[in-house]
């Protein structure tokens, strides 16, 4: 009888690794070798388990960046548009939000991708993907609402929310993220009344 597989346990043990890393010296900084180190294992086991740099960074992006698209698709699942809307702008600018130490390698990756094409790719597909989900969602809600409005509402929405969630670690007072959700709030209100 053979060895059970640790590959799954490896691959998190990497992972992990990799977003402290990532999380302290960058993309750029965040070599096989210095993840390894961080792993407690050898860069000829993060080459077996994750494979070249680029794939061990795809891995990292969807391990980031998959549980939120997941939680916020399990906070609208189930409702009636209205609903669903509304529980969009809940999860948005809601605790699911707040700054946490995956913060610092999403931004990692978006600076990244400014200077990477392969990583830009890899970023926007997931950002367009949820732009146009959220686009979706929008125009489910708000009857009327065509294509090309929905994505700017949705655009709008996501950079409102994001940019919320990135200066949430400086001591503005409560009243600005209220203030920016109830932004948020007309915004779509008035899309509806324009319908």
């Amino acid at each position: 009888m053979g060895r059970p597989s640790v590959a799954a346990e490896r691959r998190e043990q990497i992972l992990r690794a990799a977003a402290r890393s990532v999380a302290r010296h960058g993309l750029a900084g965040s070599t096989q070798e210095r993840i390894a180190e961080a792993a407690g294992l050898s860069r000829s086991h993060v080459r077996h388990y994750m494979g070249n740099r680029d794939e061990l960074i795809d891995a990292l992006w969807d391990h980031v960046i998959t549980p939120y698209v997941a939680s916020m698709a399990a906070a609208t699942a189930g409702r009636e548009p209205a609903a669903r809307l509304r529980a969009l702008v809940d999860y948005l600018f809601g605790p699911q939000m707040a700054r946490n130490d995956d913060d610092a390698v999403i931004e990692a990756f978006i600076s990244g991708a400014m200077h990477d094409v392969r990583l830009r790719g890899r970023v926007y597909d997931t950002y367009s993907r949820l732009e146009r989900e959220v686009a979706a969602a929008i125009r489910e809600a708000v009857p009327g609402c065509g294509s090309a409005e929905s994505l700017r509402a949705a655009y709008a929405l996501l950079c409102m929310a994001f940019g919320n969630s990135m200066l949430g670690t400086l001591p503005f007072p409560a009243s600005r993220p209220a203030g920016m959700r109830a932004l948020a709030e007309r915004m779509l209100a008035a899309l509806g009344e324009r319908a």
